[in-house]
């Protein structure tokens, strides 16, 4: 064991305890009185996004009751189609928040006032705040149902811990890890070395290079020259499941010396874009593949990562070899190396034009306007500079030019405003126009407000965008109809693909009735029972209405 390796072993056990006083989990017991397993852990990596807390499995099945992990009141509780679903939020005593979320129900008490608010507002999503008197817990209460709703693809309890002053999302392991079992160590599959753009060259080219690691290093010794970066794909595992999870410490020595790190510790809910600056964001753009960064990009100050003084760069001025380290950690302390080897090899470096039209600069304001589209980028909006291309595609027939911004789609850290003019106004009204983000031969609306000729409107990506129209009512078709009388559920699919549905409401024999819907398999229902209609022959009236005013209306006579 390296020197290095000894010192950072004593000193993870005092880096966990600053973040959490009592990192022992006697501040928290179990939600649950089974054993723990998990299926996804902290800081996951997924769509512009972390994780924000772990993911207790059911034993595969909905209705298990959650208990109140410490004293606290139950602050808030909300219900939402995608998200979180049911979700329910506990302020604890002893300074933080855990969220509860996908859950079936809540308590009693609450799941009345729940149905009640949704009743007066005629609406299934609600969002309600308690104070502190109104519905105290002691730790071990059942406070609710687990359950599979919201954006849940399988019965689960979503959950997390906030720090209650600054709202910071908190690694739920430094709490439970004593409760579950884990000798697995975390595994890398693939090794990428990337060129800095204009300063360094990897195998004598300016594109990244991947290769696949057997069994602790990789097959051949890579050429470089320059200042080059490095990523690495890579999950942790646990024992007795076959989930994958996300790795908890990642560092990156150079001949013994350290570049780079991450620790996946807590993060802000305003970092959460910043994911699409560590990562490599064009392979999981185009490929679905997660590369975590092993430097920084020029804007990247998300708190999870430390670097050296070249910001993770590695300088490759010397014509021998250079001695490549990865050793990943998990929170139990399970530790796998990887090692190989970047031959320095001298050759030239090609340079970046940076006095082109098009080239934007991350650290200033920017603004590009090309005939028909205007781009407006803020300072710090970009993580890196960029050449970007435009490529404007002429439609003669249509309401605008298609804009193409760099091909392969740049995230930015929040947005920037977008406007593309018009060229004519079309006769069903300004209103149900909109900005279109193109892909392939879908798409989907990023909204638009029209100015003197132009559709404005903020995006978070530069791709591909032009003015559409939407003059499609959403589609709603019966699911199963034939079953409703036998199983006292009305079902209906409900879709829209252009702008998106904005509301519906269900009316049975005149009186609003809840109709709740799921984002993850489109489906609108009633549970007729649930909803007090009694047996018999009744008229039931749908309306369902999109972001552009189109609306479909359905009305029936059904048996229960």
């Amino acid at each position: 064991m390296s020197r290095y390796l000894k010192i950072l072993l004593l000193l993870l056990p005092l880096q966990l305890s600053s973040v959490t006083a009592r990192a022992d989990g006697s501040d928290f017991s179990l939600p649950f009185d089974f054993p723990v397993l998990f299926s996804g852990n902290f800081a996951e990596l997924r769509s512009n996004h972390f994780h924000g807390g772990v993911d207790f499995k059911t034993q595969g099945v909905v209705g298990k009751p959650v208990h109140a992990v410490a004293d606290g009141y139950v602050s808030r509780v909300t219900v939402t189609p995608g998200g979180y679903g049911n979700a329910m939020y506990v302020t604890h005593y002893n300074g933080y928040t855990t969220v509860h979320g996908h859950l079936e129900k809540f308590m009693p008490a609450i799941e009345r006032l729940v149905r009640e608010r949704q009743y007066k507002d005629e609406t299934f999503a609600v969002d309600i705040s308690f104070g502190q008197d109104e519905f105290p817990v002691r730790r071990g209460d059942v406070i609710s149902l687990s359950g599979n709703t919201g954006y849940s693809f399988g019965p689960h309890l979503h959950f997390e811990v906030r720090e209650t002053e600054s709202n910071e999302l908190v690694n739920p392991l430094f709490f439970y890890k004593n409760h579950v079992r884990d000798t697995k160590a975390p595994k890398a599959y693939e090794v990428a070395l990337y060129p800095r753009p204009g300063k360094g060259s990897v195998n004598k080219g300016t594109k990244r290079c991947i290769r696949k690691i057997n069994g602790t290093t990789i097959g051949d010794t890579l050429r470089a020259w320059g200042d080059i970066g490095f990523g690495v794909k890579a999950y942790d595992y646990m024992d007795n499941t076959s989930n994958n999870y996300g790795v908890y410490r990642t560092e990156l020595l150079v001949d013994d010396s350290l570049l780079f790190s991450s620790t996946m510790d807590r993060v802000a809910f305003s970092e959460n874009r910043l994911i699409n600056a560590w990562v490599d964001y064009e392979a999981y753009y185009n490929r679905g593949e997660w590369y975590m960064r092993s430097h920084l990009l020029d804007n990247n100050p998300l708190r999870l990562l430390s670097v050296d003084e070249n910001r993770g760069w590695l300088r490759v001025d010397e014509e021998r070899l250079y001695r490549v380290e990865y050793i990943l950690a998990d929170i139990h302390g399970n530790i796998s190396r990887y090692k190989f080897y970047v031959k320095g090899e001298r050759c030239d470096i090609q340079q970046i034009n940076s006095r082109a039209a098009q080239y934007f600069r991350w650290d200033v304001d920017n603004e590009l306007r090309d005939l028909g589209m205007r781009l407006k980028i803020p300072k710090g909006e970009l993580f890196e500079d960029a050449a970007l291309r435009v490529e404007r595609t002429e439609q003669p027939d249509a309401l605008s030019d298609r804009y193409n911004l760099n091909g392969v789609t740049h995230p930015l850290w929040r947005g920037c405003e977008l406007s593309i003019r018009m060229k004519k106004i079309p006769v069903e009204g300004i209103e149900k126009c909109y900005i279109k983000y193109v892909r392939g031969r879908g798409g989907y609306g990023v909204g638009g407000v029209y100015e003197n000729g132009w559709m404005k409107t903020d995006v978070s990506s530069l791709g591909c965008y032009e003015v559409s129209i939407d003059t499609v009512a959403p589609v709603v078709r019966p699911v199963n109809e034939k079953q409703w009388a036998r199983s006292g559920t009305l079902s209906f699919y409900m879709s829209d693909s252009e702008t998106g549905v904005k509301s519906y409401k269900g009316y049975i024999d005149g009186h609003f009735r809840l109709f709740k819907f799921s984002s993850k398999n489109v489906r609108l229902t009633c549970n007729l029972k649930a909803e007090g209609v009694s047996r018999g022959t009744h008229s039931l009236r749908l309306v369902v209405t999109d972001r552009a005013g189109n609306e479909t209306i359905i009305e029936k006579t059904f048996k229960y």
